[in-house]
């Protein structure tokens, strides 16, 4: 990791990295000079948190073996692709920390490239196809709403390798920076006895101030900026206007899908306080609605 955040930040840290059979049978299937700078890393991305999935699948009910005999099967899952969400939250939110420094980037928003801002885009987008899969894998269990999400952020993340509005790729990867609390959120609610009252009350207030003023307040401002952008550039024979016209529209969802599940969010952060302030349980429903 220090290794990576110490490389020139143009530079892509992983443009060695080669997996095997995919120079034979997925390059291919495509014809994308960006995407073929990345595609490697992609496959490994995609498989890494896979394999990081099946990791938790067979130790979680080892070390909390108490615990997970409490879960239903659909928790079970659940609790295994929110590991999955905490360690790449993380990740994630540590490999932009170079962007924001490339002055190539923000002296132009729009068509600026670097591999490293590449890198990035790539890492998103590995997560968020393999988020995309396991929605539609097990949307009986989780809802049109987590498959909406995964699928948009994949289009615009994709679209994002043109390469095109790089430089936004970290702006908005910065809504991550709720992530982290909003998966110790679920595990303190889902599975009983891992944290205590005190942990998960500050968690909770944590997460609601950074997903109100980073994903409301700062992603709509940055919304409003990307839009100014694509209206002073889209005369440029190079802008993107399918792109443009999915980026946007991509938005707009999921600004929605926020302001829903921070409406969620404070739901049940005003069940849990009313309950600890009545000493009653009669809020347990609303607790559950995450």
């Amino acid at each position: 990791m220090l290794e990576i955040l110490t490389t020139p930040h143009k530079q892509d840290p992983l443009d060695w990295l080669r997996v095997p059979l995919v120079e034979e049978y997925i390059v291919p299937l495509y014809t994308h000079t960006t995407l073929d700078k990345h595609i490697h890393e992609l496959i490994a991305v995609f498989l890494a948190y896979h394999a990081l999935y099946l990791l938790s699948y067979f130790l979680s009910p080892r070390i909390w073996l108490a615990k997970f005999k409490t879960l239903s099967y659909k928790t079970r899952i659940d609790f295994h692709i929110h590991v999955v969400s905490l360690v790449q939250s993380v990740l994630i939110l540590i490999l932009i920390i170079p962007c924001f420094y490339d002055l190539d980037l923000a002296e132009d928003r729009v068509f600026g490239y670097t591999p490293y801002s590449g890198f990035v885009t790539t890492m998103a987008l590995g997560y968020f196809l393999w988020d995309s899969v396991m929605s539609i894998w097990y949307v009986q269990y989780f809802g049109i709403g987590f498959l909406v999400h995964g699928i948009v952020s994949s289009a615009v993340f994709a679209i994002g390798l043109s390469p095109f509005i790089s430089y936004y790729a970290a702006v908005f990867i910065l809504f991550e920076l709720s992530t982290p609390f909003l998966n110790l959120r679920w595990f303190g609610l889902k599975v009983p006895g891992l944290f205590s009252e005190t942990f998960q009350l500050i968690n909770n207030a944590v997460l609601i101030l950074i997903f109100f003023f980073v994903r409301i307040c700062y992603g709509f401002y940055q919304a409003f900026n990307l839009f100014s952008d694509f209206y002073v550039n889209y005369q440029d024979e190079r802008f993107h206007t399918t792109g443009a016209i999915i980026i946007f529209t991509g938005n707009v969802v999921l600004d929605i899908l926020n302001l829903y599940w921070f409406y969620r969010m404070v739901k049940v952060a005003y069940a849990i306080l009313a309950d600890m302030f009545t000493g009653k349980n009669i809020h347990d429903d609303a607790k559950k609605d995450i």
